[in-house]
């Protein structure tokens, strides 16, 4: 789904909710492995030059999403990100 709501309902206008189902969804999907940290490290870059605020964890994405996807996807997306940062050439 990216129907945008959680974008909408978050008051720095985070895009961090549905990127990171997205990075969730992949991270958890064996045949993805290989490419994991080059297409986190695309997907953050990506949203943050669009302008995306940081997620400040107001909650409000969570509380409109029509799927009730959870924030927990957030630290998920975080952390992928780390790993990616850290342990790869994947900048």
């Amino acid at each position: 789904i990216g129907c945008g709501a959680c974008v909408a309902a978050c008051p720095n206008a985070s895009a961090m909710l549905f990127v990171g189902a997205k990075v969730s969804h992949f991270a958890l999907l064996p045949q993805g492995k290989p490419e994991a940290a080059r297409r986190v490290m695309a997907m953050v870059k990506e949203m943050d030059r669009l302008c995306f605020g940081n997620c400040t964890n107001e909650t409000e994405c969570e509380a409109d999403c029509p799927k009730e996807i959870s924030i927990t996807n957030i630290a998920r997306l975080n952390r992928e990100f780390f790993k990616a940062g850290f342990f790869s050439s994947a900048k």
